[in-house]
């Protein structure tokens, strides 16, 4: 039985009680790797030698397919609102399977948009969308631990999949990775999705929906989106706390064999830190879920930000494999709790009503801001730009989130 009242549900019964819908949430998060920036990045080299691609030119392809992406998403990610959860996975499911397969075969620029396109929408995309809205909606009291729970798939990706993925690349060729991978994936979720997706006696009960008066006050208005883009503090302070996370990660990860050579290690050498990239994501998302469910999603929305700031003047300024895994320590805590906070800062701010369309506008916020770094960075890379001139502009947008949010969430606001 679910503990009595809903602020106390411990972790260890929430695990316990939920252990099927948390597994579903972490094997969509851990799939969704296939259309991220830090697997696809892991081919461009083979791409850009196939295909005569320069850094830009691939930059600005992948911007392009990944901008049709995020117009695509503004529409079809209203259909969390409308879907069940097991009906829209099995939809995104198979739709990414066929994409993954799709990209083996690409043979020009024609192909490879096409195929980035299909990737981002339905991998990075929907496969992100669908488990977290869902993870937010079936969970109030419990939210930030569940978000943090499901979240840690991807974190478990980034951490065995670059290493894997170089030494298959190797072995086999990238053409063939891209027929193996999807269906590994596709037998490892569906024959499981009706079961893992079915609705729980906790997620139904009185102590799941039990709400402090602090947490009545967050959802009393459930927000349209044409609501939410008529909220100032929306383009203030949480729009750029949605895009430039996804700017800077996303500018990191597509050019990281660049920024590897710029710091003298290979690409497996680099690679092999995601493990301590991945520790730290996990226990960020844990330390944010905790924070979000004692505190709130607001107020502690600052410290993922802080964290990731501190990574990119580590990788700028430090020399050496202590600076290197200093980097990818603070990059991944910043991941594990961005991630986790923003999903619940919506839920928490504008309601879970219609948390599908909103959700939807925030992911393509998150997908264009992810288009426009590789382009932007590539093309700095091709002008000769070198290292610190891309860490000053990564450095200089990512003081904004940090103060914004210090400033809108903990200074002025009493009440949040």
């Amino acid at each position: 039985m679910p503990p009595a009242t809903g602020a106390q549900i411990p972790t260890s019964d929430l695990i316990k009680l939920e252990w099927r819908f948390l597994i579903y949430g972490a094997l969509m998060s851990f799939w969704s790797s296939i259309g991220q920036t830090f697997f696809i990045s892991l081919f461009s080299l083979e791409i850009r030698e196939e295909l005569s691609l320069s850094h830009g030119e691939f930059g600005s392809i992948y911007a392009v397919a990944t901008m049709l992406s995020a117009v695509t998403l503004f529409w079809l990610g209203k259909q969390a609102d409308n879907l069940t959860v097991f009906r829209l996975s099995l939809i995104t499911i198979i739709a990414l399977t066929i994409s993954a397969i799709f990209f083996s075969f690409i043979t020009g620029v024609l192909t490879l948009i096409g195929g980035l396109y299909l990737l981002r929408l339905f991998g990075q995309g929907m496969m992100t969308h669908v488990y977290s809205v869902a993870i937010a909606r079936r969970y109030r009291v419990a939210r930030g631990r569940a978000l943090a729970i499901t979240g840690v798939g991807i974190n478990i990706a980034e951490s065995i999949g670059p290493p894997i993925i170089v030494l298959l690349i190797a072995a086999i060729g990238w053409r063939q990775v891209w027929l193996l991978i999807p269906v590994i994936f596709f037998f490892s979720i569906v024959p499981f999705l009706s079961r893992l997706t079915q609705k729980t006696a906790l997620q139904e009960s009185a102590a799941n929906n039990h709400q402090t008066n602090v947490q009545k006050s967050q959802e009393i208005i459930h927000f349209r989106r044409k609501d939410l883009f008529k909220n100032r503090e929306f383009w203030i302070v949480v729009l750029p706390l949605i895009a430039v996370p996804s700017f800077t990660i996303t500018g990191i990860l597509f050019h990281q064999i660049f920024l590897a050579d710029q710091k003298s290690v290979t690409l497996f050498y680099w690679s092999k830190n995601y493990a301590f990239y991945a520790l730290t994501a996990i226990l960020g998302a844990f330390l944010s879920g905790f924070l979000i469910d004692r505190v709130s999603a607001r107020k502690t929305s600052f410290i993922g930000h802080s964290a990731l700031l501190f990574g990119i003047i580590s990788l700028w300024l430090g020399q050496g494999n202590l600076f290197l895994i200093l980097f990818f320590a603070l990059f991944g805590l910043a991941s594990g709790m961005i991630t986790s906070n923003t999903s619940a800062l919506l839920a928490e701010k504008y309601g879970t009503r219609w948390l599908g369309e909103i959700k939807a506008a925030a992911q393509t916020i998150t997908v264009t801001a992810s288009a426009i770094s590789p382009i932007m960075l590539g093309l700095m890379i091709d002008w000769g730009f070198g290292l610190n001139g891309i860490m000053l502009v990564l450095i200089g947008i990512s003081l904004y989130p940090v103060s914004a949010t210090l400033i809108n969430f903990n200074v002025l606001s009493t009440q949040n």
